[in-house]
């Protein structure tokens, strides 16, 4: 489904692509935070894997920026036996939307105060 928010002028932008913008994130990551808000489910590199049909060796980049701008989180559960643990990577809904909507609050905030100083130092010459 395509959600697009339309600007003052008409000109129009899918939200994924002013999510993407907003955080600096990738298409590829953009795909992962979008699967992992659309299932109630923690998943796996190979259930993302499987999911997005991508090589799980393409998934460890993504999912670390994605864990390092707080969009997405994870759990380790223990590897059976002396296998390795393994990482279960989620979303809490709520959390990521309250995210999106506080920084682009904040970043409102800062732009009306720095046209505002701008609009008054053009004045003022």
């Amino acid at each position: 489904m395509e959600f697009k928010i339309q600007f003052p002028d008409g000109r129009q932008v899918d939200f994924h692509k002013l999510v993407e913008f907003l955080y600096g994130i990738t298409d590829s990551e953009m795909n992962i935070l979008h699967l992992l808000l659309s299932t109630d489910e923690k998943l796996s590199v190979e259930d993302i894997s499987e999911r997005l049909k991508i090589a799980k060796t393409s998934i460890s980049k993504p999912v670390n920026i994605l864990l390092s701008k707080g969009l997405i989180m994870r759990d380790k559960t223990e590897g059976e036996g002396k296998r390795r643990p393994k990482y279960l990577y989620y979303t809490d809904k709520n959390a990521v939307y309250n995210k999106i909507i506080n920084d682009l609050e904040a970043i409102a905030k800062i732009f009306c105060e720095k046209y505002k100083s701008h609009v008054e130092s053009v004045v003022a010459k």
